[in-house]
């Protein structure tokens, strides 16, 4: 086929591939968000999620399964490639953390935060990514947030004692429920969604260990729970911006405290 063709031609080229353009990055990551919604893509899914033509959506196609990056063929399903998961996870991520620092930090309206993550996502270096998650990380966890310091930040104040005396108590609150997670051996299968959690401990072999911590799974990593299957127990999370889903028997190896 065509596509196998120019794919093969790519691959035994010497030459490196010129970077992804912002709009193949966008269809990069629509075929991630749809399989993970409906297990697969299909080339009408993709035109309604991004609005474009079916006749646009094709093109590109050829193009990511030139690259390795998408398993295409035009009387089929499209599915990424382990190197393709690996590429939309990168662009995925770097959207979630500029949407989660727009939003949450410099409380920007939501869809105002979405389109301009969209824009700018296509454009900033690892290196960028990784100090605005950083920052975004010690903004959640400082006691100081939750006496809401972000929502008066255009106003002015003269009288800090409250507003440290409240930082002072919910860090006391924060440490005593901590301290009891701990001795009570809390794990990530009993976070509730929409919460997050500090790993303290992973369990297990080595092996097993070892496979989470490829996943950004360590001890000290703050891990935001998405959802989780009432009936199997499964959980989606997701750990500086990119995702992971654990069966209830992985999760409960998992030794978590709450922030």
């Amino acid at each position: 086929m065509a596509w196998i063709t120019l794919w093969r031609i790519s691959m035994d080229s010497s030459k490196p591939l010129p970077e992804l353009t912002s709009a193949m990055e966008d269809y990069l990551e629509a075929i991630y968000h749809l399989e993970r919604e409906r297990r697969i893509a299909r080339v009408r899914d993709i035109a309604n999620r991004l609005g474009v033509k079916m006749s646009s959506v094709s093109s590109a196609l050829k193009v990511l399964g030139a690259r390795g990056l998408i398993r295409y063929d035009p009387h089929q399903f499209i599915t990424l490639t382990d190197r393709g998961i690996k590429k939309a996870r990168e662009i995925v991520r770097k959207h979630e953390v500029l949407h989660r620092f727009l939003a949450g930090v410099l409380r920007v309206d939501e869809t105002v935060a979405e389109d301009n993550a969209c824009r700018i996502e296509h454009h900033l270096d690892p290196e960028v990514i990784e100090k605005l998650i950083r920052f975004v990380e010690f903004i959640e966890m400082c006691p100081l947030d939750q006496t809401r310091w972000l929502d008066r930040i255009s106003d002015s104040c003269d009288e800090c004692i409250p507003c440290l005396d409240e930082a002072k108590r919910k860090m006391i609150d924060r440490t005593r429920a901590q301290q009891t997670a701990l001795k009570e051996g809390m794990t990530l299968a009993e976070a509730a969604p929409g919460t997050q959690v500090v790993v303290d401990n992973v369990k297990g072999a080595a092996k097993f260990k070892k496979d989470l911590a490829q996943e950004g799974l360590d001890p000290g990593v703050i891990v935001a729970v998405e959802n989780r299957e009432a009936s199997s127990g499964r959980m989606d999370v997701n750990i500086k911006g990119y995702h992971l889903s654990l069966t209830k028997i992985e999760a409960s190896k998992v030794l978590v405290k709450p922030i």
